[in-house]
């Protein structure tokens, strides 16, 4: 995990990124691609974090807008 500060219109706040390995993220098996929606939740009793899929669709109807994410 990572964390830095951050400023918007003159309000600070802080940035938490969660870093995914190389490996990982170009393995064939994981499920996410760049710019695709994904669900978050924290289960406090297990205390995980939970990541899933989730349909543009679906997404679309939770106020999610898709945007450009290049990786260069």
């Amino acid at each position: 995990m990572i964390g830095r500060k951050s400023v918007s219109k003159h309000h600070q706040y802080r940035r938490v990124w969660i870093y995914v390995p190389t490996k990982v993220a170009e393995d064939s098996n994981f499920p996410f691609k760049v710019g695709d929606p994904c669900f978050v939740a924290i289960d406090i009793e297990r205390k995980q974090l939970i990541i899933k899929t989730m349909s543009r669709e679906k997404a679309t109807k939770e106020g999610w807008r898709a945007k450009a994410t290049p990786l260069d």
